[in-house]
């Protein structure tokens, strides 16, 4: 697999990516959306699952989940106990796997590389992730906020990262037992895929 993250520094920002993971893909059926310390959610995946062929209502309930879930990363933002103008809000993250490999991974095998990947990357943060099909490979889009529910900044070296992507590697060895998503993840320049 093959792990890619972007820091997001502007509500705005923010905002165009939550839209951009959670509008316009089927994450009822074949996908779906875990989020991980975000108060009322919960609320809304039911709603959604009501809405279901009612489009204008819909809409409605996906902009009132994307403005909870906004509301949610800001405030703890604002909760930094060293305040920084210029801080990353959140880091957008990409999980990557092999073409030949996406027909292998069910909806519940990426359920839990998404679930197994918050706990690894931060236990105490916001998370908000949603698995993609519309590329020719699967891929999951995760959202990690920058700071920690007790206000501290959670800032991954380049160390720590590559660290994470190795335990990701073993993980996927371990559990999923895949053939072409094999990366390189030593200081060396990546074998990819």
């Amino acid at each position: 697999m093959i792990i890619k993250s972007k820091s997001i520094k502007s509500k705005a920002n923010l905002s165009n990516v939550l839209r951009y993971i959670l509008v316009g893909h089927d994450l009822t059926d074949s996908g779906f959306v875990l989020s991980r310390a975000i108060r009322g959610d919960r609320k809304y995946h039911k709603e959604l699952e009501q809405s279901k062929g009612n489009s204008m209502l819909e809409t409605a309930v996906l902009e009132a989940r994307i403005d909870n879930m906004l509301t949610q990363f800001e405030t703890n933002n604002d909760k930094r106990l060293i305040p920084h103008k210029n801080g990353n809000r959140a880091y957008h993250e990409i999980i990557s796997f092999h073409t030949n490999d996406s027909k292998n991974l069910s909806r519940e095998a990426m359920l839990d590389v998404a679930r197994t990947y918050a706990k690894e990357r931060s236990p105490n943060s916001l998370v908000v992730a949603s698995m993609h099909r519309n590329r020719e490979h699967l891929h999951i889009h995760v959202i990690v906020s920058a700071v920690e529910l007790g206000g501290k900044v959670k800032r991954l070296s380049k160390n720590q990262f590559r660290e994470l992507k190795q335990t990701m590697e073993r993980y996927q060895e371990k559990y999923l037992k895949l053939e072409h998503s094999r990366v390189n993840h030593s200081k060396k320049k990546n074998h990819r895929f």
